[in-house]
């Protein structure tokens, strides 16, 4: 259908436009460099540290992830097109995954930028502490169920897309890969660094097997 075709195009430019994306926050990680690890750190002084110290490159790196979130999410809403064809129900239930992921990541930057907000103040009247456990319990929480709705989304996504086509059938087993790379990075700093390139290979797959597959849609 004419419509679906339409939704598959605008998927697979979405996906390409969020690889940019993350290509970009990537580069202004570097630019922080190793101190944005501390980021997911429970020690109030090492996140204010980083806060304050990074204040500029953390909000651009904030409002990149926001552009970002809603790039990934009209991609997904092209795989749950594509794949509602094959597997309905699994294509609804991965875009509910998929949108609270694109939810959760709003949220996590709207707590971050607040956060830097607050204690910036409070640093220049050298009032302690900063910050508090209580607080960084809430940015970490809302973290991992980001990267937890992403793993629901990505594994379900990967049963609807997956036929006969070669290309289809590796970006099924890329996705599927991603859910163990995802999970052990919430316990390793280097599988956090795969995750990172995970994300940029689905990314990339996710948005070809759109493109190549809009003349399945006429």
């Amino acid at each position: 259908m004419p419509n679906d075709k339409f939704i598959l195009r605008v998927g697979a430019i979405a996906g390409a436009v969020a690889v940019v994306l993350l290509v970009a926050m990537i580069f202004v990680g570097l630019q922080i460099g190793p101190d944005l690890e501390n980021l997911t750190s429970m020690s109030p002084s090492l996140v204010a540290e980083l806060f304050v110290n990074s204040q500029g490159k953390l909000r651009g790196m904030m409002a990149l992830d926001d552009v970002f979130a809603l790039a990934y999410v009209i991609a997904f809403i092209g795989l749950a097109a594509y794949a509602r064809r094959r597997a309905p129900l699994v294509a609804a239930i991965g875009l509910g995954f998929a949108l609270a992921t694109g939810a959760l990541d709003w949220l996590e930057n709207s707590i971050t930028l607040g956060l830097i907000a607050y204690i910036l103040p409070k640093f220049v009247m050298n009032t302690t502490p900063l910050l508090s456990s209580d607080q960084l319990l809430i940015l970490n929480i809302v973290t991992q169920m980001k990267y937890l709705c992403a793993n629901g989304a990505v594994a379900l996504f990967g049963i609807g897309i997956w036929n006969e086509r070669w290309l289809n059938r590796v970006a099924a087993i890329l996705f599927w890969l991603f859910v163990p790379i995802n999970v052990l990075a919430f316990i390793s700093v280097p599988m956090a660094t795969a995750r990172m390139l995970g994300m940029l290979a689905l990314l990339i797959v996710g948005a070809i097997v759109l493109w190549r597959n809009q003349t399945a849609a006429d």
